[in-house]
């Protein structure tokens, strides 16, 4: 570097601080490239948070309502409990009624009679005649049965005692019915929760993945900013470097210049001075000339 000449060094020194407003350049659109992923990146990272919280916000909602379905099912099962007690206990009150009143037939055997009755009648073959008779037996025995259903009520609705539990027993299975309607109904609930909170989950997962991506490319670009800033350095001492030489050959050769021209000064002074001891007349001008060279 110290044996180029001075135009070389400016010329060199010119194509260095070209390369230097070029990486700067390169450097600033780095930065705003990076500024840009940043403010993208901190957006998903911030919607995932909402999203986690709305996560959070709708487990806890299903979490009550199927701590307060499990409640309604407790419930809704000890009452079922509870009625299936008093329908075997209506049943037997009943059947203490009707036989103290000397009415009581074998209902349970006659459906079964009916019944066989009619699967035979569905699954064997028979003639006309037949078929009629078999059919004509069914519905008498149907009538049989729900005459007999219906008088054996009535006497027994005429007890205090059956009439009070059959009001209570309608009372618990609306009650049953009410509740297992709840139950069901925050059964669903619960249920379109969940798929709703698999929405949410599956769209946080999608958009951490997109905050993550978008941070590689964030780092990347950060990687690529340290490079072009070690590059700006290299190239900040370059100039510099070049500039201190350049300063320096400047300053010698201005050095060098004043040197000649004193010396031309001093050869010219001293032929004035050689004139001025002859006699010779002087002008403005040589006077000046023999001041400055330190003659007078």
């Amino acid at each position: 570097m110290m044996t180029d000449s001075l135009a070389e060094l400016e010329n060199k020194r010119l194509v260095v601080k070209k390369s230097l407003d070029e990486t700067k350049n390169g450097r600033d659109q780095l930065r705003e490239e990076m500024d840009r992923y940043a403010e993208e990146r901190d957006k998903l990272n911030n919607k995932v948070k909402e999203l986690n919280k709305n996560l959070k916000e709708m487990k806890a909602k299903k979490d009550e309502m199927s701590a307060k379905a499990a409640e309604l099912k407790i419930i809704k099962d000890k009452i079922t409990q509870e009625l299936r007690k008093e329908l075997d206990n209506r049943k037997m009150l009943k059947n203490s009624i009707i036989r103290n009143k000397g009415r009581q037939i074998d209902v349970k055997k006659m459906k079964k009679e009916r019944d066989d009755l009619i699967k035979r009648q569905m699954t064997g073959v028979f003639n006309k005649k037949e078929e009629v008779e078999i059919v004509k037996r069914i519905r008498e025995m149907d009538r049989t049965i729900k005459g007999y259903e219906k008088e054996t009520e009535e006497i027994a609705m005429d007890d205090e005692n059956y009439k009070k539990l059959d009001e209570d027993i309608k009372t618990k299975r609306e009650t049953v019915k009410r509740t297992q309607d709840e139950y069901q109904a925050l059964i669903r609930e619960v249920i379109k929760m969940r798929d709703a909170q698999n929405k949410v989950y599956e769209e946080m997962i999608e958009t951490r993945g997109k905050a993550d991506e978008i941070h590689e490319k964030y780092l990347q670009i950060q990687a690529d900013l340290f490079k072009q800033n070690q590059k700006l350095d290299e190239l900040f001492n370059n100039i510099r470097e070049y500039e201190k030489i350049i300063v320096g050959i400047k300053q010698k050769q201005s050095k060098e210049k004043k040197k000649v021209r004193e010396n031309e000064t001093k050869v010219k002074a001293e032929e004035i001075y050689d004139k001025f001891k002859n006699g010779e007349s002087l002008s403005t001008e040589d006077i000046l000339v023999l001041q400055k060279a330190g003659f007078l």
